[in-house]
């Protein structure tokens, strides 16, 4: 499988780049196998690095964008928390930018956890999502589905059947493409003059100061300061006018934007938020040499933690079969003799192994019968949703381990 590494940074293109982390070996995260394909999970280098320019962190090497999403096996309406969140999300971005009539276009629309909210509030809303499996389940929800990656073409075909959107929106998708610049184009290509675009990802901050490494995998190309995403902005005569940090995943940012001189004032958060960042010190490369080094410290803490419970005999799972797992697992080398199998929610991961280490996944329902004495929590970004869940795991003895910033039984 074909990947190359780039020498410039994916905003602004300079080759001042500081590397301050790096994975030596990593298969893809969400890349979960069938027995079948024993052999074909294959591994690359992750190295991450911080542009002393634009101040963008970023991976270096990019694996061929089919690699992801000719099977990809992320659904994000399997957990109740991200389908009340994006409910949540339609009516509110209703209330304030759409009007009747408004289109709606977004891309990396997975399986109609945004789009099916929209719909059900009359709102005219258009997804473009790559992978074909995914897009066929928001389909069959009666969503409207491109299937194929979002670019200046597909804009062009939208904007001949429909017009001009009033507003765009990516979510957990905009730091997943290694040319943001086609991405930037399509959107001010597609956008009316007094559109909106919105979108959430992680937050760099978050990532930084909770130590999670477990969310750095191949494609998570980028992880964005408020900094750095203006910067991108400006380079397209955009400006981010409001923005918002939010607990999904554990810490993310909701960030809007117009193009210059658009109908929103800029909010004082804005800059209220960038001023934390100078506070935080994200605009120097120490930060990140110093999360480097304290990432490994805390690999090798999570390590001794388990073997200790192994060395006590007892009996090790994880709970939720997601990047976080698979980059967890490998850079660990938790195989399946230390943590026995993964269960997880969707259905689309039953029966595979995760990646490089092949655990195999299964349904939560086998904990009706199996009783392990722990289960190593890689969904922590879903902690109360799942402790309600199984709560008969933890009445008869179970507990769950957080891996991240500190090993913690609960």
């Amino acid at each position: 499988m074909g990947f190359y590494t780039r020498n410039s940074c994916r905003i602004c293109h300079s080759k001042d780049l500081v590397e301050f982390l790096k994975f030596e070996k990593m298969p893809i995260a969400g890349a979960f196998i069938k027995r079948e394909e024993f052999g074909l999970d294959h591994s690359y280098p992750l190295t991450v690095v911080f542009c002393r320019n634009c101040k963008e962190v970023q991976i270096l090497e990019v694996i061929d964008a089919e690699a992801y999403y000719k099977d990809y096996r992320f659904l994000a309406s399997t957990t109740k928390t991200h389908t009340e969140h994006f409910k949540e999300y339609a009516r509110e971005m209703k209330e304030r930018f759409l009007k009747k009539d408004a289109l709606v276009v977004e891309f990396g629309s997975n399986d109609g956890i945004l789009l099916k909210p929209f719909q059900e509030l009359e709102v005219k809303a258009i997804g473009v999502e790559p992978a074909t499996n995914v897009a066929n389940i928001a389909i069959s929800k009666g969503c409207e589905v491109i299937n194929d990656f979002f670019n200046q073409k597909i804009a062009g075909r939208i904007e001949d059947e429909h017009g001009k959107a009033d507003f765009i929106c990516g979510n957990n998708v905009f730091a997943h493409m290694d040319d943001i610049q086609e991405v930037m184009k399509t959107i001010v290509q597609l956008l009316k003059n007094d559109g909106v675009f919105v979108f959430e990802v992680h937050y760099l901050l978050d990532l930084i100061e909770q130590y999670q490494y477990d969310m750095i995998y191949h494609d998570h190309m980028m992880y964005h300061s408020l900094a750095a995403l203006s910067y991108l902005m400006k380079l397209y005569n955009m400006e981010i006018f409001d923005v918002k940090r939010i607990p999904i995943h554990c810490g993310s940012i909701r960030v809007y934007a117009q193009m210059v001189g658009g109908p929103y004032a800029i909010d004082s958060g804005v800059s209220g938020l960038k001023t934390l960042e100078k506070e935080r010190e994200l605009d120097k490369e120490k930060t990140f040499l110093d999360f480097g080094k304290e990432v490994y410290r805390k690999r090798d803490k999570i390590r001794s933690f388990i073997q200790n419970l192994k060395k006590e005999g007892k009996r090790i799972i994880g709970y939720g079969a997601s990047g976080r797992a698979t980059i967890h697992l490998n850079f660990c080398d938790f195989g399946p003799g230390i943590i026995e199998y993964i269960i997880d929610a969707s259905p689309e991961r039953y029966g595979r192994f995760v990646p490089g280490t092949r655990n195999p996944i299964y349904s939560p329902e086998i904990l009706q019968e199996d009783k392990p004495d722990y289960a190593l929590l890689f969904a922590y970004n879903y902690l109360s949703e799942i402790i309600n869940k199984e709560k008969t795991f933890l009445e008869r003895g179970g507990k769950f381990i957080v891996p991240v910033p500190e090993p913690k039984i609960i």
